[in-house]
């Protein structure tokens, strides 16, 4: 096992792994920089990247200083501090994050009030989300210290950070943001003077919120969010944070369930079989009334997704009849349904000649339905396509990664499982 230089330089490991991600692709061709970091790593004894880059970092001052205040350390902090006094106003590099930042994310209120009593500001903003050590803490459910930060005068609205969802979304707008923890900050901030915005209100299922907001002000149903999250809309964040009742309410007052992202990815992409009924019944409603009217339907694909998600064959087979162009590849309808796990209208559409190893564009490139129900971890869906000819070799466009590739980056362990016990017995 080769050993470390006297002074491991991150940058100089950063540009080993770049070298190194051309050897491990002769084997894995769809392997990413962060393999070979992985790779990398244990070649020098380390568990994975991070462990590695926290050594590095432990060798410095400034590492030592960030090491303490994460793990709350307050002895070894302060006489870091002691010694290197000008070290206080320390950043980490490479967003430059103060030790305020590092122990508010962490929860560690000792050292907050210890940073703070010090002179810290506690409206310093780091530089990679433009956010306060409030917005951490809020994100990790810390109430004692945004409490803290908020006695000593912290922002708590905290506008102009680059997700553009201010301390309040923090605290609620992030997968697993749904904690008795993460509520009792809202409540908090909401004390202090902060107030819902959309995306909060209904992350939190705040049904007297969200339609004070919209009765305030109707434009809120067509607020997006910031470029980080693609632009979404009120109903496609509802949709993706599996709020059933949020959608209901938001179509009531007018959502659009036809809206796209900024990728070009509309609400039905976000959820699973059953979870968007309502946005269903909503389009083909509007799908069926175009027709009456003997007019191509402004739905597209989407009425077609939406008659077969709930099950309404007659009026599909109308439908097609009318644009049969609905069932090619550009239309997305079968990625879409084999995405939301929909496996008798997978069925209903490859028995009329869809494609099934058709792409389509998502998440930046061209795609193929099992590149959606791989990475999306739907293991029967994957069987389905595969036993309809779905071709497992083909790489998307933009990751030029394989089916089992997007399995493996989504963390599919049975996909991936089952993927590899496939191309066995197909070897066999």
């Amino acid at each position: 096992m080769p050993s470390l230089p006297d002074k491991p330089n991150l940058e100089w490991l950063r540009k080993q792994a770049k070298r190194r991600l051309d050897d491990v692709r002769r084997e894995k061709p769809e392997a990413r920089l962060a393999d070979a970091q992985f790779a990398l790593a244990q070649e020098y004894g380390f568990a994975s990247w991070r462990a590695l880059k926290a050594h590095i970092d432990s060798l410095t001052l400034d590492g030592q200083l960030f090491a303490a205040a994460r793990r709350g350390d307050l002895p070894a902090l302060l006489s870091l501090i002691e010694a290197h006094p000008d070290k206080l106003h320390a950043r980490e590099k490479p967003y430059e994050w103060t030790l305020l930042h590092a122990a508010a994310q962490n929860g560690h209120l000792a050292i907050v009030d210890e940073l703070l009593k010090r002179g810290l500001d506690v409206n310093t903003r780091e530089r990679g989300d433009h956010t306060y050590a409030m917005h951490w803490a809020a994100a990790s459910g810390h109430l004692a210290v945004v409490r803290r930060l908020a006695d000593a005068g912290g922002d708590v609205i905290g506008s102009g950070d680059d997700h553009e969802i201010e301390v309040i979304g923090w605290a609620t707008c992030w997968p697993g943001a749904d904690t008795a923890n993460h509520r009792a900050v809202a409540e908090f901030l909401v004390s202090r003077g902060a107030r819902h915005h959309i995306f909060s209100a209904i992350a939190m299922n705040l049904e007297d919120e969200v339609r004070r907001i919209v009765l305030a002000d109707s434009s809120a149903l067509g607020r997006r969010m910031s470029r980080f999250e693609d632009r979404r809309t009120p109903l496609q964040f509802a949709a993706l944070m599996q709020r059933r009742e949020m959608i209901a309410l938001l179509l009531d007052l007018g959502a659009d369930p036809l809206a796209v992202d900024a990728t070009g990815l509309p609400m039905a992409f976000y959820v699973t079989i059953d979870t968007d009924r309502q946005a269903m019944e909503k389009i083909r409603a509007m799908t069926a009334a175009d027709l009456d009217r003997g007019r191509a339907p402004a739905s597209g694909s989407l009425g077609l997704v939406a008659f077969l998600a709930l099950g309404d064959l007659g009026m599909a087979d109308r439908l097609l009849r009318q644009s049969p162009d609905l069932i090619a590849p550009a239309s997305g309808a079968l990625h879409l349904l084999a995405h939301r796990n929909d496996a008798p209208a997978v069925k209903w559409l490859l028995a009329r000649g869809a494609d099934v190893n058709g792409r389509w564009v998502a998440f930046g490139g061209e795609v193929t339905p099992l590149h959606l129900a791989a990475g999306a971890g739907h293991l029967d869906m994957v069987r389905l396509l595969l036993d309809s000819g779905a071709d497992r070799t083909i790489r998307d466009s933009r990751f030029d990664s394989t089916p089992e590739g997007w399995a493996e980056h989504f963390k599919r362990r049975d996909v991936v499982d089952f993927l590899g016990a496939r191309l066995e017995n197909d070897g066999a």
